[in-house]
């Protein structure tokens, strides 16, 4: 009776789970206009973040305070997060010339870009199994 038991549980298909999904909490700060609203990304890697990347998930807040925090469900893995404040609720960043942003952003780990935008390793965050939180200060 043994040997067909152990027969039967090798020959049926393996139960799969759907991967843990753990908070990913992203909290912005630093809103010194209190109108419009506040677009958060994040992203899996991508060769060409965060222009031409599309995020794995987003939120739009309302900024009417000047921190805000919001919590994705997602995958252990490498992210990388993109914030902007759409000040005058257009529905885009507006940008200067030479696309510089003239609403105020952020990315994660806190990364000013210089002389051109980041890369996804220059925001990359790992979350682990247990879950992050991080912190994103406007410009």
């Amino acid at each position: 009776m043994f040997f067909f038991i152990a027969l039967l549980n090798a020959l049926l298909p393996a139960k799969t789970t759907a991967p843990q999904k753990i908070p990913f909490t992203v909290e912005v700060q630093n809103i010194r206009q209190l109108t419009g609203s506040v677009h958060i990304g994040i992203f899996r890697s991508c060769n060409d973040f965060p222009g031409n990347c599309t995020p794995t998930d987003n939120q739009i807040i309302s900024a009417n305070q000047k921190n805000i925090r919001a919590t994705f469900l997602v995958e252990p893995g490498d992210y990388a997060v993109a914030v902007y404040q759409d000040v005058n609720a257009n529905g885009k960043m507006d940008k200067k010339m030479f696309g510089i942003p003239k609403e105020p952003y952020g990315f994660s780990n806190n990364f000013k870009p210089m002389f051109s935008g980041p890369t996804f390793a220059d925001c990359r965050v790992r979350v682990s199994a247990d879950g992050k939180q991080i912190t994103i200060h406007l410009l």
